[in-house]
């Protein structure tokens, strides 16, 4: 890894034009992650653009240095491409590949599509292997970098409750509070800034949660209709999932969320079901216990829990 460490940043110092850059619908360590190079690579003279092709971005993380920087625009002339969280091309949402790709991740399904590819399935998010990077490399983390590094990690590891979390995991996260951090700042903008329209939406929500496989498994249910009554957003159905997983018999919880262009899936378990098996099987991905994925051209609820049910059967029988 300090090979490919070496490598990257290396290829980073030739390049004058880069862009940094995250999967669809970025999460707190995908927008962190991509946002945490950017003052670091102005610094060094580079020209640097962060791209994301969602609009909105999710307004939860607004508060993160230089969030008003992100482009939907894709320039047309660049030389270095560095995507970060980003499981596979497609989900970056280019269309065309990049003259030159680094691809920084910590999903194990990563399909490994850059020219340098550094993913780290051990680290608990895509903000520590960009960490990590940057230690190897001896580059001063300024607290702009900091603040994007420390959320990523934070919004990763639900807080530091995760099993990815360890030693490391903490020693990093005081680093960067020496950095500059504040942590207390860092809680307040994610979790104490709550929109009535989610409260609102968390209720109808609730209100579907449907128990099987002898309370083991949780589906929860987000309509549009739901979404137009409340007022709620996407992002206010971020937490749904986890709060449902939350149900002392559950193992794994599922939130199934109408979307445009089909079924959303999230999954998420306690502790020994690997969902990342389920949501591959659909053409997602994710991790052993958080994972996604998207049923296209299906809006039957039931159709695609019972599909689930008998997927989510075999997982439990067999990793128990």
């Amino acid at each position: 890894m300090q090979e490919l460490f070496k490598k990257a940043w290396e290829k980073i110092e030739k390049s004058k034009n880069i862009i940094l850059a995250a999967h669809i619908n970025p999460d707190g360590d995908a927008l962190g992650s991509s946002l945490s190079l950017y003052p670091i690579l102005k610094k060094m003279g580079k020209n640097v653009k962060v791209f994301n092709v969602t609009k909105p971005l999710p307004m939860y993380l607004d508060f993160l240095p230089n969030f008003d920087k992100v482009t939907d625009k894709l320039p047309k002339n660049y030389d270095l491409l560095i995507s970060f969280d980003c499981g596979s091309f497609d989900r970056l949402g280019i269309e065309e590949k990049p003259p030159f790709l680094i691809n920084i991740d910590h999903h194990i399904s990563n399909t490994k599509y850059g020219d340098i590819n550094i993913i780290d399935s051990k680290a608990a998010s895509s903000s520590q292997v960009v960490y990590n990077m940057l230690k190897a490399n001896n580059i001063e983390i300024p607290s702009e970098s900091a603040v994007c590094i420390y959320t990523a990690l934070v919004t990763d590891t639900g807080s530091f409750q995760y099993e990815s979390v360890n030693e490391k995991v903490f020693e990093m996260a005081a680093e960067l509070v020496k950095c500059g951090v504040k942590p207390d700042f860092v809680a307040k903008m994610l979790f104490q800034r709550d929109r009535l329209s989610r409260l609102r939406l968390l209720a109808k929500a609730y209100d579907t949660i449907e128990l099987c496989c002898e309370g083991k498994v949780a589906f929860v249910e987000v309509t549009k209709e739901m979404m137009e009554i409340t007022g709620a957003i996407k992002d206010d159905t971020d937490t749904i999932v986890n709060s449902v997983r939350a149900i002392a018999s559950v193992e794994v919880a599922c939130m199934l969320r109408e979307d445009d262009d089909g079924i959303k899936i999230s999954l998420r378990s306690k502790n020994y079901a690997d969902v990342s098996k389920v949501a591959v099987k659909y053409g997602g991905g994710g991790h052993i216990r958080a994972a996604g994925a998207t049923i296209n051209n299906e809006f039957d609820f039931e159709k695609v829990k019972e599909m689930l049910k008998k997927d989510l059967k075999e997982i439990l029988k067999g990793e128990k």
